[in-house]
């Protein structure tokens, strides 16, 4: 749970325990005092907040001072996030892959595809972006680990963490939301610093995408070798015609794993950091801890009633 899902985990359960007990002593002070005979009505209950007014006052303006000294001691946390999706089909040859198997073999633009014609690779990222291949690597940038010591999910004693570890962090911290029926994805993480936030997502875009690269390089390399070799071994007319057709897509993925642009995962939208920090969210804060101190005061009113 981040820091925010615990407060408000903590007010929710505070309203929880609180309000029943309140009523209960509300209904104990109105049976005391001869408000009502049977059960309490929503008038009864209405007198008896006015009788508690200055319970009431005194408790939500405490939360109003407790909510502002909150503000003013807590670290601001603010919201990165950037919009990804898959490398264009037409230039990673998948449009090819709806075609019937027969067919894309003799093309050379070919490489698998989900049914939904997004590229393998795309989905490779998706699942990459917060594992521990990704993490090894930001492990040996300092700069990574400067940045985490500052965000309060950083556990003291963790300056040797492991690329397992650094993992666990970004699955904790790292959000990658699937943008409607769309195969778009938004990566986004919290931090205090709105500049290294948007600089982690761009450095975890970058490695994911270089692993992907590099691994389709060296398959495609290491099958382009065993086809050549093949070729030359090879007399007969068409097993020589198909072994070319071969050749020539992983000749293809080849080319494309050596140009300088995104491999799997283009960004749509570079990664930023909003204005105004994501939490502590001002008005949510101050409105529950003003209606939190004002059914303190109340509860407080009722038990001073029953003695």
């Amino acid at each position: 749970m981040t820091i925010q899902e615990n407060l408000v985990s903590l007010c929710l359960g505070g309203y929880l325990q609180i309000l029943p007990a309140a009523l209960e002593y509300a209904r104990n002070s109105c049976h005391n005092h001869r408000m009502y005979d049977d059960d309490p009505t929503l008038g009864d209950l209405l007198r008896s907040f006015w009788a508690a007014r200055l319970f009431v006052f005194a408790g939500a303006l405490l939360g109003l001072l407790a909510a502002g000294i909150y503000i003013f001691v807590i670290t601001p946390v603010y919201k990165a996030e950037m919009i990804v999706a898959p490398a264009d089909g037409y230039a990673l040859g998948d449009y090819a892959s709806s075609l019937s198997p027969d067919r894309s073999l003799t093309l050379p633009f070919w490489r698998p595809s989900e049914p939904d014609n997004v590229s393998t690779d795309f989905y490779r990222f998706v699942h990459t972006v917060r594992g521990a291949s990704v993490a090894s690597i930001l492990l040996k940038d300092k700069a990574v680990l400067g940045g985490i010591r500052k965000d309060s999910g950083w556990l003291e004693g963790a300056d040797s963490w492991s690329a397992e570890e650094l993992a666990a962090y970004l699955q904790k911290r790292v959000d990658v939301t699937r943008l409607g029926a769309t195969p778009l994805r938004a990566l986004s993480y919290e931090h205090p610093d709105p500049e290294f936030a948007a600089s982690l997502l761009r450095k975890i875009h970058l490695v994911s995408d270089q692993l992907i690269r590099r691994d389709r390089r060296r398959q495609s390399q290491a099958r382009i070798d065993y086809l050549q070799e093949s070729l030359a071994k090879t007399a007969h007319p068409d097993h020589r015609r198909g072994i070319t057709n071969l050749l020539m897509q992983q000749e293809h993925i080849q080319m494309l794993a050596n140009l300088d642009e995104a491999y799997a995962a283009i960004i749509v939208e570079p990664p930023s950091a909003g204005p105004r920090p994501s939490w502590p969210k001002k008005s949510y804060l101050f409105s529950g801890m003003i209606l939190l101190g004002a059914f303190l005061g109340y509860a407080l009113w009722s038990v001073l009633q029953r003695k």
